[in-house]
C-alpha cells in the first residue's frame, strides 16, 4: 500500500472527483434495481443493465486502486472515463445489443459464459495493479523513475502485461454477456491492434531501463493476448 504522503492535492480536482463517483454509483444502483426487480435475465434491459454495471465497477475500481497502491500517481482522470472510443464502443454496444435482441433470442449459456470471462478479466487487470503497486501507471513511462521497479512476481508470473491481457479479455466477456457478435470481433482486433503497438513502444522504455533483465524476463514470459508474443 502506497504512503497516504504521496498524495498530491493539485493533480486531484475534489469536485471532479466526486461527480465521477456520484455518477457511478447513482448508475450502478439503478442497474442493481434493474436487475432485483427483473424475473428473467434474458431481456434486452438486464443484459444491457448487467453489461453497465460492470462498466461501472471496472471504472470504480481503477481509481479506488490506484488511489489506495499508487497514491501520487492518483488524479481525478484515474477512472479512466475520458477516452472517448470507450464512450463510442459503449454506445455502438448497446446499439447491437438492442438489435441482436431482435432477431435472435437470448441464452442462458452465453450469459453465464460471459460473466465468467468478465470475473477473469476484472481479477487479472486488478492484480496487476494491486501487484505493481507504485510501479503500475496508466500512461507509458518514458523516464526512470526511481520508484519503478521491474515487477516479475505474482500475476506477472503468467503474462508480462497481465492488465493488458485482463482488459482484452474483460472486454470480450462484457460482449459475450451481451450476445454482441460483431463488436466482440470489432473490438477484439481493435485491441490486438492497439496493444500490439502500445506494448512494443513500451517495450522500448522497458529495455532502456532494465537492460538484459528486461530481456530475459521478455522471453521467458508471454503476453497471453492472442497472436500477440
Amino acid at each position: 500500500m502506497a504512503s497516504y504522503s504521496t498524495y498530491k492535492p493539485e493533480k486531484v480536482r475534489l469536485h471532479v472527483v466526486a461527480a465521477k463517483a456520484f455518477g457511478l454509483g447513482a448508475v450502478s444502483s439503478v442497474c442493481v434495481a434493474v436487475l432485483a426487480l427483473s424475473t428473467s435475465l434474458n431481456t434486452t434491459w438486464t443484459r444491457i443493465a448487467l453489461y453497465t454495471l460492470f462498466q461501472c465497477i471496472f471504472h470504480t475500481l481503477e481509481f479506488f486502486i490506484t488511489a489506495i497502491y499508487n497514491t501520487e500517481e492518483t488524479d481525478d482522470d484515474s477512472f479512466i472515463l475520458g477516452d472517448s472510443q470507450l464512450h463510442y464502443a459503449f454506445v455502438a454496444s448497446l446499439a447491437e445489443s438492442v438489435v441482436m435482441q431482435r432477431l435472435f433470442s437470448y441464452n442462458g449459456y452465453y450469459l453465464g459464459a460471459g460473466v465468467v470471462i468478465v470475473g477473469v478479466g476484472q481479477f487479472f487487470r486488478s492484480l496487476a495493479m494491486y501487484t505493481a503497486g507504485v510501479s503500475f501507471n496508466h500512461h507509458i513511462q518514458q523516464e526512470h523513475a526511481a520508484k519503478h521497479k521491474l515487477v516479475t512476481g505474482g500475476v506477472y508470473r503468467f503474462s508480462r502485461h497481465p492488465s493488458y491481457f485482463g482488459y482484452f479479455w474483460w472486454y470480450i466477456g462484457t460482449q459475450v454477456v451481451l450476445q454482441n457478435w460483431a463488436m466482440a470481433a470489432f473490438g477484439a482486433y481493435k485491441l490486438f491492434s492497439f496493444f500490439t503497438i502500445r506494448i512494443e513502444y513500451e517495450e522500448n522504455f522497458l529495455v532502456s531501463f532494465f537492460g538484459d533483465q528486461y530481456k530475459s524476463y521478455k522471453a521467458h514470459t508471454p503476453v497471453r493476448i492472442p497472436f500477440i508474443k
